[in-house]
C-alpha cells in the first residue's frame, strides 16, 4: 500500500503556490496563471491532443463549471489569442513536475509537433500590372495538413520574414517545432524559436554565403552522424533521397549568429531522372537545426516540409492558382 501523503492540497493549489511557475511580468496581469493552466490540464486530461485551439475550445466550454468548481467569481474566460502569450510565460520545468507528480503526465518533447510555415498568393490577389498581391503565411501540421494558424501581408508592400515572426511571438509556435525555407534563415527569426523554447530546421541557401560555406566546409571533414535515404516516384520521375546528418556546434559563427544555438546540418543529395526523357539532374540542399539529437526524425522533418512547399507550387504553379481572377474582392479577414 502507498503512504499517505504528506501534502494533500489541490492540484489549483499547488499551482497557486508553486515558486517559479509564472515567469510574467507583475505588471498588467489579467488571468489567473492557475485557472488557465487546471483548464489546459482538464482538456489534456480530456484527450484533446495539445492543439491550442482544440484546448482553447475546451476551456471556452467548460469554464463556467470550472469557476463553480473554483468557487470562483465567474469572469471571461481567455482568449485564443492570449492562450499562447500566457503559456509562454509559464515555466515548463515547473508545470511539468506538477503534472507528473499529480497525474503522471509528461510534458515529453516528443509530444510537441512539426509544423512548416509557408507563405503564398491569395487567389485572385494579383492586380492587373501588377507582380504580387495579398500573401498568406500559414503554420501547417506536418502529419496532418492541417492550418494550425495564418497571418496575411501585401506583397507589393511588405515581407513574408515579419509576418513569420508575428506567427512565433504571438501564436505559440515558438515552442513548438517548426520548419522553415532559406528566406528566414535570419538570427532573429531562429532566436525567437530558441527563446520560446522551441526547436527549428531551417534551410540554408547563398542568401547566408558566410554560414553555407562553413556549413559546407565542416560536412566534407566531419564524419556523418546518420545517414538514411530512398528512393521515391512520382510526377513523372525516379528520385533518390540521401540524408546525412552532422554536428556542426563547434564550427566558427559569426557573433550575430550567437544566440541561435546552431546544432546539427541536415545535409540531403537528391539524384532525380526524368522518365520520358531520360534527363538526370543533382541537387544538394542544407538546413540548420538547434536539436541535436533524434537525427531520423529532421530527415523526415525536411521530408514533410518538401511535401508542405510542393503542394503551395502545385496550387501556385501547375494549377495557375495565382492568376486566377475573382469577381469578389478576397479579404484577409
Amino acid at each position: 500500500m502507498q503512504p499517505c501523503q504528506e501534502d494533500n492540497r489541490s492540484f489549483f493549489e499547488k499551482l497557486q503556490n508553486a515558486e517559479g511557475l509564472d515567469l510574467r511580468d507583475n505588471r498588467g496581469k489579467k488571468h489567473d496563471l492557475a485557472v488557465v493552466l487546471v483548464g489546459v490540464t482538464l482538456a489534456l486530461l480530456s484527450h484533446r491532443d495539445g492543439n491550442l485551439s482544440s484546448i482553447e475550445r475546451h476551456l471556452k466550454n467548460h469554464y463556467a463549471r470550472l469557476m463553480t468548481a473554483l468557487k470562483l467569481e465567474i469572469k471571461s474566460p481567455i482568449s485564443r489569442a492570449q492562450l499562447p502569450r500566457v503559456l509562454e510565460k509559464v515555466s515548463v520545468e515547473v508545470f511539468d513536475r506538477l503534472l507528473f507528480e499529480n497525474f503522471g503526465i509528461k510534458l515529453d518533447e516528443a509530444e510537441r509537433k512539426w509544423f512548416a510555415l509557408d507563405g503564398k498568393e491569395i487567389k485572385g490577389s494579383i492586380e492587373k500590372g501588377e507582380k504580387r498581391g495579398e500573401a498568406v503565411v500559414q503554420a501547417i501540421e506536418h502529419l496532418s495538413l492541417e492550418v494550425q494558424n495564418q497571418t496575411y501581408y501585401s506583397g507589393n508592400k511588405e515581407s513574408e520574414v515579419p509576418a513569420v515572426r508575428q506567427l512565433l511571438k504571438e501564436r505559440g509556435l515558438s515552442s513548438q517545432k517548426v520548419s522553415l525555407d532559406a528566406l528566414h534563415c535570419k538570427p532573429l527569426t531562429l532566436e525567437l524559436v530558441v527563446a520560446g523554447g522551441g526547436i527549428y530546421l531551417v534551410g540554408l541557401k547563398e542568401n547566408q554565403k558566410e554560414m553555407l560555406a562553413e556549413v559546407v566546409k565542416a560536412t566534407e571533414d566531419l564524419p556523418s552522424l546518420c545517414e538514411t535515404g530512398g528512393w521515391e516516384k512520382g510526377h513523372g520521375r525516379v528520385e533518390y533521397r540521401k540524408y546525412q546528418v552532422y554536428g556542426v556546434g563547434e564550427i566558427y559563427q559569426a557573433p550575430r549568429w550567437e544566440n541561435c544555438e546552431i546544432r546539427t546540418v541536415v545535409k540531403v543529395r537528391r539524384e532525380r531522372t526524368e522518365l520520358k526523357s531520360g534527363k538526370k539532374s543533382q541537387e544538394t540542399s542544407y538546413y540548420l537545426t538547434n536539436q541535436a539529437d533524434n537525427y531520423q526524425e529532421l530527415s523526415s522533418a525536411v521530408r514533410k516540409h518538401w511535401g508542405v512547399e510542393t503542394n503551395n507550387h502545385i496550387r501556385d504553379v501547375t494549377l495557375k492558382e495565382d492568376k486566377m481572377r475573382s469577381k469578389k474582392r478576397m479579404s484577409a479577414e
